[in-house]
């Protein structure tokens, strides 16, 4: 009995040290902005897609659609964790068809052909924020106005770039991986929970394993530390929010009620921090009457209903 008391006061303060031990992110703050021409941007994006690795494939490379020049309007999206830029392959025409120069940029490590790869596990922070840093930068190269939309980790870094960069017209942001849906509110812990035992790989459905019906170009494993560094990332955004008004002005903000991977209850708490500055919040939720889980951009998911999601997204941003 006192041995089981002992063991029941380990457990305790090993919660206690996992939500009291600091996180840091005072310095993931955007880097000094550079300033691009349409043929710089051009260049630069072209020479990234150059540089990608073997490995990535035919599907995976970041996607670029221009009109030929420098137009009123440019969008960037970000895609999900362990998908690529193909998800957006169908949104990125949509757009490219209203006027827009349209951005895709792949996030390191993901994109790679070989779905059961461990190269997921080399993802960090400064790879997901220099995604943020740069498409802006290239983007305002693209367009007069830049339009930033992403889902999952990609709507986390729409978030980032709402809250930290003032030449963004308007941003996205689309079901954000903040934290987990079955534990709301816990992001620190998860954070150094993840950092305290050495990288792992999980299936994303643990039952089905490979046999789940997923797009073609998502891996079937994520690494514990790379969603880490997306919740890092995901944590500088709450707490600056509730210290100073995000830059950008214009937000909007969609959830899914279907939704169970990501944790509402922290995107919500964003919200209301950004409604008590002056940005223009938009909010919408899709209901769970559309059956819809939790990436509701992919049209190859089979519960994926594009023809909803598509124009409701149109509606708030075009």
């Amino acid at each position: 009995m006192i041995f089981l008391m002992f063991l029941v006061m380990v457990f305790i303060l090993f919660l206690v040290g996992l939500t009291v031990y600091p996180v840091e992110t005072n310095s993931l703050q955007p880097y000094e902005k550079n300033k691009f021409s349409y043929d710089q941007s051009i260049d630069h994006i072209k020479r990234d897609i150059a540089n990608d690795p073997d490995n990535i494939a035919d599907y995976g490379h970041s996607i670029l659609m221009t009109h030929g020049a420098k137009c009123e309007r440019a969008a960037v999206f970000y895609h999900g964790y362990t998908n690529c830029p193909r998800q957006y392959e169908e949104l990125a025409k949509i757009f490219f068809d209203k006027g827009y120069n349209v951005y895709v940029p792949r996030v390191p490590y993901n994109g790679v052909n070989d779905l059961y790869t461990k190269e997921i596990g080399k993802l960090t922070i400064s790879d997901i924020k220099k995604v943020c840093d740069t498409s802006v930068d290239v983007a305002c190269g693209l367009g007069d106005k830049v339009t930033v939309l992403g889902l999952s980790m990609g709507g986390v870094m729409s978030a980032y770039n709402a809250q930290f960069r003032d030449d963004v017209d308007k941003a996205v942001v689309i079901v954000p991986s903040f934290g987990w849906y079955f534990l709301p509110g816990v992001i620190k812990p998860l954070v150094n929970l993840s950092f305290l035992f050495p990288n792992q790989f999980l299936w994303w459905d643990p039952i089905k394993k490979d046999n789940r019906k997923c797009p073609y170009s998502m891996y079937h494993h994520f690494s514990t530390h790379g969603m880490a560094h997306i919740l890092r990332l995901g944590l500088s955004v709450l707490r600056a929010a509730k210290k100073t008004a995000p830059l950008t002005k214009r937000i909007v903000v969609i959830t899914n009620d279907m939704d169970i991977a990501v944790d509402a209850k922290s995107t919500e708490k964003l919200v209301k921090s950004w409604k008590k500055s002056d940005a223009s919040i938009d909010r919408y939720r899709f209901s769970k009457d559309l059956d819809m889980e939790h990436d509701i951009i992919d049209p190859l998911h089979p519960y994926a209903k594009p023809e909803i999601v598509y124009d409701k997204l149109l509606e708030y941003v075009d």
